[in-house]
This record gives structure tokens, sequence and C-alpha cells, in this order.
């Protein structure tokens, strides 16, 4: 696998670049770039599999160097050396990220995800939705789409079609409004981390809700809620308080 590697900081690309001689045989750095111009010029000639792209360089964001790309025929790992505002939407797009210092474990499982993204070759629809968001974020507007990760492979939904999540153990049911079930390769849990704002709403531990859908409160013994597919769920003690 062809990968560049672009971070102003120059001792963060020598390490991420020693790490991956060390540890990943299978990647050959074919350039590292400490400049947002370089780096565009490098990816557009040079054709990788695979960039780690620094979200903050001084010049322009990693996103706007994205923009910048004509044809994204590529996968793209971030890296950061904090949590910022930038990392809901790249989760939103399922694109990966590595806070730094990079650990060697993260490093080899994300690689083993941008194996697996190649292979199904969705990557410019990714770069598309991250793009997207990115731009939503900017402007204060709620996220439109999400890529959910399924056994065969990402599918994208827009957010405002989901009706309600169910947990399934380490698995989770999402219902859209056009009747489709879709199973999901993460917890409910990883799941509301994602909706951290309204509309969604955890009523149970087994139920993410979008509150847009609710039809009708029914107050009796349990307190539970009917949503517009005529779904009735019951919201625990604990929620209602």
């Amino acid at each position: 696998m062809r990968v560049i590697i672009v971070d102003d900081e120059v001792t963060s690309s020598q390490v991420l670049e020693q790490l991956i001689n060390e540890y990943i045989p299978e990647i050959k750095v074919i350039a590292t770039c400490n400049k947002a111009k370089d780096a565009i010029e490098s990816i557009m000639l040079e054709k990788p599999d695979l960039v780690f792209l620094d979200i903050e360089l001084p010049e322009m964001t990693g996103f706007e160097i994205l923009e910048h790309i004509q044809q994204i025929e590529f996968d793209v790992i971030f890296t950061t050396a904090y949590s910022q505002y930038g990392l809901k939407a790249i989760k939103y797009s399922a694109i990966d990220y590595l806070l730094k210092p990079i650990a060697v474990d993260e490093l080899k499982k994300a690689f083993e995800r941008a194996k697996s993204i190649l292979k199904n070759k969705q990557i410019i629809e990714r770069v598309k939705v991250l793009l997207e968001n990115i731009q939503l974020l900017n402007e204060n507007n709620p996220f439109n789409r999400i890529a959910l990760p399924t056994s065969d492979g990402l599918k994208f939904v827009q957010t405002r079609q989901i009706i309600r999540c169910t947990s399934s153990n380490n698995y989770t049911y999402i219902y859209l409004n056009t009747g489709e079930k879709i199973l999901v390769n993460k917890t409910l849990k990883e799941i509301e981390n994602h909706f951290d704002s309204s509309p969604f709403c955890r009523v149970h531990n087994s139920h993410l809700i979008n509150i847009d859908y609710i039809k009708k409160l029914i107050k009796a013994d349990a307190f539970s809620v009917i949503l517009k597919d005529d779904t009735e769920i019951e919201v625990s003690r604990r929620k209602k308080r």
C-alpha cells in the first residue's frame, strides 16, 4: 500500500514514518509533506492508496486540502494532537482518525480498517459525506448524513430518516421512515455517541429514538411512547426524570 504523510510538524511525520516502517511492512511511504500546497501537489501526482492527514496545518485544514483534490481515490486517516470540533464530522462519515502521540496498536487497527475500506471502494462517498458535514458544522447546522457500518460495507443514510435504534447485543438495528431495517456493526452506546444532540434521545437501555417521530405519549403503570411507525416503546424510570 502506497502512503503519503501530511503533517506540518517534521518530528511528528518522522515518528509516524518510523512506526510504519517498523510495525507495518505492507505500507510504503512514498512522500512526506509539511506544507498544504506540497501535499495537494504530491497527492495529485503520486495517487496514493492512503493519506495520513493532519487536521490543522498553518495554511489550511486537512478538510480544505481534500476540497482541493479533484479526484479522491485514496483513503484518509486523520491525525490530530487533541480532540476538536471536526472529529464529530469525521465519525459521522466513518473516516478514521488517530490522536497524537500515535499508539502502535491504534495505528495497526486503523490500517486494517483502511484495507477493508479500499477493498469495498466506498472512499469517494465517505469523503463526500465528511465535506458536507464539515460545511454544516461551520454553519452551526445539524449533519445531514451518516455512514453506518454493516456486514456488506457502509450504508449512507439521511439522519432525519432514522426513526429509532434498538440494541441487539453488540449490534444495533436502525429503523428508517422508509420501512427499511439496517443491522449495524456498532453498539447502541456507540450510535448514541454519534447523536449527542437532539432530536435523538435514549429513552431506555435498549432504545434510542428520534423525538421528531413521537406520535403519542402514554402514561399508565409504565410510561411509554408511540412512534409514527406505530411502535410502542417503554420509557425507563431513570429516563423519565
